[in-house]
């Protein structure tokens, strides 16, 4: 089984999800990670010296060895088109090539030779050649069907393949995306299972907001090269259904059993804080003594979208090896506009075990807002002051702060005072933003002490705990994270007061 991979669109160049690129023949899902391998086709590129003449559709972008059809290549830009020329390179034949309005539809015979995989698409028009980088792809038929689960939004659907084609799978790579639109919404690549030369199953998580209908995949033996041999399912392999999520109470605790087979926690909740104020969401994933759930919490944006994907949680990765799965999932961020998020919990283990039991606690609380000063601030010693966090009886227990990382290697520290000295005081620290940071709390200006935590976004959003901490004062450091390609821009932290954190059984 290969670790868990999150793949979006086919369409987008860059797979914003996550793959773990460790494969075997056994083995659980782990955790969503940030970056994947190039998924084709391609967005279609234009060589003309004007951005504004260009291909911007090649639909359908994938054909059968052996087939004829028509595809409609759309153009932008005031061209003539009537002498147009098209080429797909090898293998597939443009029989015809009939104007039609701003587009072209061409009809092409794909030969049953034809070189498998990744092709541009060529226009020659006007004196100007437009290409369609890896826009069409050509493939070989895949037997698909659903084995298990649902395909609907918030889901897991088990898609059992078959490969019949004298071109046997790369086991070890062969990666199954959805025929979607670049921005679509849709299932995303969760667990490859079983996978032999003829044969696998993927399991998907479709998103919050997945598109409905039926539903076709492309399948590449190697997505990262352009010649990869690939294979084409039927247009509705699946169809996925729409799914009403359960809405979410602040404050409130909802206990979930997860009988079937894959079966999912789908959720949603509404975020509206008062004027001039904030929220700090905080969402755990708790399991009791008697379940075998290694739970997995998946916060979305109301995009309902992977590639927007807030945060994952899974805190306690427990020790598998001796038998004690993960205990607990936790997500966090600070709101500081009305907005809507979705929520998914999953057993990591993919429903193994005799109980799959789960409780979910919600909380959104009201935090006051602080804005960056513009007084330097990059030391303990000149941390800009926050003055005391408030307990967590109080009406707004929260605080936000609203920063931003201006130069390189800039670094804002920030101070709470009037803590316990005695006492621990523990904290939830989250963060929200378009550039990537790393967060180091401590109790001492220097940064040094055993207590030290360091917080990395994981998705768009990322949040840490502190436990133990004694001391009348808390630092917080915000710096960009190493190697970073996003090293600057906005954020937002949050931080409250939480119980003190118990030692997982």
């Amino acid at each position: 089984m290969k670790l868990v991979r999150f793949s979006s669109s086919l369409a987008v160049p860059t797979l914003l999800a996550l793959v773990a690129t460790a494969c075997g023949s056994s083995g659980s899902p782990g955790a969503v990670g940030k970056e994947g391998a190039p998924g084709a086709p391609g967005e279609p590129a234009e060589t003309t010296e004007q951005a504004e003449i260009a291909i911007n559709l090649v639909e359908p972008h994938v054909g059968l060895l052996a087939r004829r059809l028509e595809v409609t290549i759309g153009v932008d830009g005031k061209l003539d088109l009537s002498k147009a020329e098209v080429d797909f390179g090898d293998g597939v034949e443009v029989v015809k090539v009939t104007p039609q309005g701003p587009a072209l539809v061409a009809t092409i015979e794909i030969a049953p030779n034809a070189r498998l995989g990744k092709h541009d698409v060529v226009v020659d028009v006007d004196g100007r050649t437009l290409t369609a980088k890896h826009g069409f792809v050509v493939a070989v038929h895949l037997d698909a069907k659903v084995g298990a689960g649902k395909a609907e939004q918030g889901g897991l659907v088990r898609v059992d393949i078959s490969n019949r084609d004298q071109i046997w799978f790369d086991a070890e790579n062969f990666t199954l995306f959805p025929l979607v639109g670049q921005k679509d919404p849709s299932l995303v690549g969760f667990s490859y299972q079983g996978f032999t030369e003829t044969d696998g199953s993927v399991v998907f998580l479709g998103d919050p907001l997945a598109k409905t209908g039926p539903l076709g995949f492309l399948g590449f033996n190697d997505p990262r090269d352009e010649n990869s041999a690939s294979y084409l399912t039927a247009m509705d392999a699946v169809t996925v259904a729409a799914r009403k999520p359960v809405e979410l109470a602040a404050n409130s605790t909802t206990e979930t059993v997860l009988e079937d087979e894959l079966a999912t926690g789908f959720f949603s909740v509404d975020l509206a804080p008062q004027p001039n104020e904030a929220l700090l969401v905080d969402t755990l994933a708790a399991v009791p003594a008697d379940s075998s759930m290694s739970p997995l919490l998946l916060a979305y944006p109301e995009s309902g979208t992977v590639a927007d994907l807030l945060d994952q949680g899974r805190d306690d990765p427990g020790f598998p090896l001796f038998g004690i799965p993960a205990t607990e999932a936790r997500v966090a961020w600070p709101v500081t506009a009305a907005s809507k998020a979705y929520l998914i919990v999953l057993d990591a283990g993919l429903g193994h075990g005799p109980s799959t039991k789960t409780s979910l606690s919600h909380s959104a609380v009201r935090a006051q807002i602080f804005k960056e000063t513009a007084n330097p601030h990059a030391t303990g010693d000149t941390a800009q002051g926050l003055g005391s966090l408030p307990g967590t009886g109080v009406a707004v227990p929260g605080r936000v702060v609203t920063g931003e990382l201006t130069a390189a290697e800039e670094i804002d520290v920030y101070r709470f005072t009037g803590l316990s000295a005695s006492n621990p005081t523990d904290m939830l620290v989250s963060v929200i933003g378009d550039t990537d940071v790393v967060i180091r709390v401590d109790t001492v200006p220097t940064f040094d002490s055993d207590h030290l935590v360091e917080i990395s976004r994981g998705g768009q959003a990322g949040m840490g705990v502190t436990a133990g901490f004694v001391g009348q004062n808390r630092y917080i450091e915000v710096a960009p994270m190493p190697d970073s390609k996003k090293p600057l821009g906005k954020y937002t932290l949050g931080i409250k007061r939480i119980a003190p954190v118990v030692t997982p059984r």
